[in-house]
């Protein structure tokens, strides 16, 4: 998952942040969207009332959620376009905690 040597040239460690592997990133967002059609009928409500505000972008963004997550079924590989039409960013925490945030506001995490 992490990897505290990649950096390390010459013995010296050049940088103190773990690197994450673009397959565990990949892995990690198809877990949370997954995660976020199950949910779907708990988010309906929320995208509902943002849909009703006066936040253009938020409207957007929830309209938006409501229609690419009518009817889908769970998703078992990247699809890219997919990933940056719903992905804010993924936070890495030190503890190994990660948390997906799309960009209607919701927010899975992963414990390892």
């Amino acid at each position: 998952m992490a990897d505290t040597e990649r950096y390390k040239v010459k013995g010296v460690l050049g940088c103190g942040n773990l690197h994450i592997y673009e397959d565990t990133l990949i892995a990690i967002y198809l877990m949370a969207w997954n995660r976020l059609l199950e949910c779907r009928e708990m988010l309906v409500p929320e995208w509902e009332s943002k849909m009703q505000g006066d936040d253009l972008l938020a409207k957007f963004r929830a309209m938006d959620f409501m229609e690419i997550t009518k009817n889908v079924e769970p998703i078992k590989g990247l699809d890219i376009d997919l990933m940056l039409r719903t992905v804010d960013y993924i936070k890495v925490y030190e503890s190994g905690v990660m948390v997906t945030v799309f960009l209607d506001g919701t927010e899975i995490e992963y414990r390892k």
